[in-house]
C-alpha cells in the first residue's frame, strides 16, 4: 500500500487515497511501520504523496470498511472505539513529529485520505486536485481526526460546508479555507515548491499544539459564532427534515470538540461516529450506495410504475380537497424527494396533524405497494435493485433504505395493519411477505 523513495535527506511515501482506512488492519500495520521508520530516520523532510486518482475506482480497503460498518452491532461499539483510538494515536505521532511532514495531494482526495493529509504539517495540492469529507452523505460523521483537524484549520463556519454537507472543495477553495498551504500548477511546479520548503527549513508541528493558538474565524464564544450557533440547528433540521441524524451529530462534535483539548476532541468525534454508524439511517444509505445500477427496459418500467403510483395518489388526495400546502408538508414529513407543486391559491380547507399523517402514509404506501407488485414481474425479484430504483429514480426517502426496505423496517404486521387503515385498495397482494424477509 505504501511505497518509499529516499533521496538525500528527503523521504517520500506514496500511497493511493482509497487505500487509507482506520478499519483496515493491513493498512494500520503499514502506517505504523511507516511512522516508526519516519521517527527513527535522520531526515530533514518527509513527503507523503497521496494520489486520489482520476477515475474514482474504489479500493478493496474502502469496500471492506463499508462491509464492516454494515455489520457493526451495538455490542461491537467498544471494539470500534479502540480501533479508532489506536489509529488516532498513530496520527498524533505524525502531528507531533519533530521533522517537517509535507503532504502532496493529487486527484480527488477524500475521507480518511484527507484526514491523513491533515495530520501532516504542510499540504500542497495540484491545481486540479479536490478534497472532500463525504461521509455525512452515507449517514456517518467524519472520524479519525478529520473533523477535529478540519475545524481547527478552517474555523467553525468555514468548515461547515465540508463537514455538514460533504461538499467537495477545489484546490483553490481548500487553500482559501486554510486546509492547504499552497497550490501547484503542475508536477514541475510541485517539485520546485517541495525543494523550496526543504531549502527554507519548513517548520514541524501543528498550529493547535502551539502556544497561543487561536481558532480561525473567531473563538467559539465570539458574537458572530454565537449568533450562528443559535440558528444552525434549526437550519439543519429544515434541510434534513429530521430524517438524517448525521449532520446534527457532526455539528455537535464540531462545537463540543472546540471546548476541550485536541485529544478529547478526538474522543468526542469517535463517539459521534459510532453513534451514527450504529443507526439504521447510515446502514440504509451505505447499503444503497453499494447497489450497482442495472439499466434495462424492465427497470425503467418499474420506475415509471412507482412514479405513476405516487402521482395518482397525489391526484386522489387533491380531489378529496386537501390543500396544496398540506400535501407539500406531508411529502416533506415523509422525506420524499419529489414534492407536490406549490399553488398560488390553494383551496380553503381545515386540516390538522391527522390529515398530514394520513396524506404522508398514503403517498409512501402507494409507492411501496407498487414496488411489491412490480418487483417480481419486472425485476425478477431483485429487492436490492427495487430499493435502489425507488430512491434514485422515484424520490422515495433515502433514509428509509428504499420502498421494500421501508416495509421490512416496519415489519409485516405493522405494515399490514396500517395498510388496512388506509383502505381496501392498499391491501398487499398474497405472498408479499416473502419479499421483505
Amino acid at each position: 500500500m505504501i511505497t518509499y523513495h529516499q533521496q538525500g535527506d528527503s523521504l517520500t511515501l506514496n500511497l493511493a487515497a482509497r487505500a487509507v482506512s482506520p478499519f483496515n488492519a493491513a493498512f494500520r500495520r503499514e502506517l505504523k511501520a511507516a511512522v516508526e521508520r519516519i521517527e527513527a530516520a535522520p531526515l530533514l523532510q518527509v513527503v507523503l504523496a497521496i494520489d486520489g486518482g482520476a477515475d474514482g475506482t474504489d479500493h478493496p480497503a474502502h469496500h471492506e470498511e463499508l462491509e464492516q460498518l454494515l455489520a457493526l452491532a451495538p455490542e461491537q461499539a467498544a471494539d470500534c472505539m479502540r480501533t479508532l483510538a489506536d489509529y488516532n494515536a498513530l496520527l498524533r505521532r505524525l502531528d507531533l513529529l519533530n521533522k517537517p511532514l509535507i503532504a502532496t495531494l493529487s486527484g480527488a482526495v477524500e475521507g480518511h485520505a484527507l484526514g491523513l493529509a491533515l495530520a501532516c504539517h504542510h499540504r500542497v495540492a495540484l491545481a486540479d486536485a479536490s478534497i472532500a469529507l463525504p461521509q455525512v452523505k452515507l449517514g456517518l460523521a467524519p472520524v479519525a481526526g478529520e473533523l477535529a483537524r478540519a475545524v481547527r484549520l478552517s474555523g467553525l463556519q468555514a468548515a461547515m460546508p465540508l463537514l455538514l454537507e460533504g461538499k467537495p472543495l477545489s484546490a483553490a477553495q481548500a487553500l482559501e479555507a486554510g486546509l492547504l498551504h499552497d497550490v501547484a500548477a503542475d508536477a514541475g511546479a510541485l517539485t520546485e515548491q517541495l525543494a523550496a520548503l526543504l531549502a527554507n527549513g519548513a517548520a514541524a508541528g501543528q498550529p493547535w499544539d502551539a502556544k497561543g493558538y487561536r481558532l480561525p474565524g473567531g473563538a467559539l464564544n465570539s458574537a458572530p459564532l454565537q449568533t450562528l450557533l443559535q440558528v444552525a440547528p434549526a437550519m439543519l433540521r429544515q434541510r434534513t427534515r429530521g430524517h438524517y441524524p448525521a449532520p446534527e451529530a457532526v455539528l455537535c462534535a464540531m462545537v463540543e470538540g472546540l471546548q476541550v483539548d485536541f485529544d478529547n476532541a478526538l474522543l468526542i468525534e469517535s463517539r459521534y461516529f459510532c453513534q451514527c454508524a450504529l443507526g439504521a439511517v447510515a446502514k440504509n444509505l451505505i447499503r444503497l450506495s453499494r447497489i450497482p445500477a442495472a439499466p434495462s427496459a424492465q427497470a425503467e418500467q418499474f420506475a415509471a410504475t412507482l412514479r405513476l403510483a405516487y402521482l395518482d395518489e397525489l391526484a386522489l388526495l387533491r380531489a378529496e380537497g386537501l390543500p396544496a400546502a398540506l400535501l407539500r408538508h406531508a411529502a416533506m414529513a415523509a422525506g420524499l424527494a419529489q414534492l407536490p407543486p406549490e399553488e398560488a391559491a390553494a383551496p380553503a380547507a381545515k386540516a390538522g396533524a391527522a390529515d398530514v399523517e394520513l396524506a404522508r402514509d398514503r403517498l409512501l404506501y402507494a409507492q411501496a405497494l407498487a414496488a411489491l407488485r412490480g418487483v417480481d414481474t419486472l425485476l425478477a425479484g431483485d429487492v436490492d435493485q427495487a430499493d435502489r430504483i425507488s430512491v434514485r429514480d422515484c424520490g422515495f426517502p433515502a433514509h428509509s433504505g428504499g420502498a421494500l426496505r421501508f416495509i421490512a423496517t416496519l415489519g409485516a404486521t405493522r405494515f399490514a395493519a396500517r395498510a388496512a387503515q388506509l383502505g381496501e385498495r392498499f391491501a398487499p397482494a398474497p405472498g408479499w411477505q416473502k419479499l421483505i424477509q
